[in-house]
């Protein structure tokens, strides 16, 4: 079922049924984009998504729902990632105040999943790209189409495949570099 079979103005009007359709229709997409930028957090931030869509869906007339979903998604992921690293900052100045500045030594990288270690990788790389070229990367690898990802940022379809081929370049660099800083290889991926 297309979201043009779902009249939005159907979920604005509280209709149910609506909804539900929606929800159905993307939240796996809108889970999976969510999983890609920030892990383990994904089903709760997903579903915050299609909450503010139950609540207080786009009020203009013609949305792009799909694209109104994916910068939702988007802005509640950095969010989470904004105040991930503002957690970890906080907990390694009291951890080091209260246990010296090696505390962190104890733990063993080694009990730590290899795709737990990947996905850190890449969302360490992904936080050294630019906004614009992290969305890019994560929209694409959500299955998106060049037209959607340009209906999300806002740019014309026909420079999708230039901007994507510039932001793996960048990406594959801020890998290269911090696989090489933490010592693996830089082609393990």
């Amino acid at each position: 079922m297309h979201a043009e079979a779902i009249p939005l103005d159907q979920v604005r009007s509280g209709g149910e049924a609506a909804f539900e359709a929606l929800f159905h229709q993307y939240y796996p997409r809108i889970y999976g984009l969510l999983y890609r930028l920030v892990g383990d957090e994904a089903d709760d931030l997903a579903q915050e998504v299609f909450l503010r869509l139950y609540y207080r869906p786009p009020h203009r007339a013609g949305s792009q729902l799909a694209a109104w979903l994916y910068r939702v998604a988007i802005n509640l992921g950095y969010n989470a990632l904004r105040a991930h690293k503002r957690w970890e900052s906080r907990r390694d100045a009291l951890g080091a105040e209260a246990q010296g500045a090696d505390w962190q030594a104890e733990a063993s990288p080694e009990a730590c999943t290899e795709r737990r270690e990947e996905q850190r990788l890449v969302q360490s790389a992904l936080a050294r790209l630019k906004k614009r070229e992290a969305l890019l990367l994560v929209l694409r690898y959500s299955d998106l189409s060049y037209r959607q990802i340009a209906d999300v940022l806002g740019v014309a379809p026909s420079s999708v495949g230039t901007l994507l081929a510039r932001a793996e370049r960048a990406f594959e660099r801020a890998y290269g570099y911090i696989a090489e800083r933490d010592g693996r290889s830089g082609g393990e991926r």
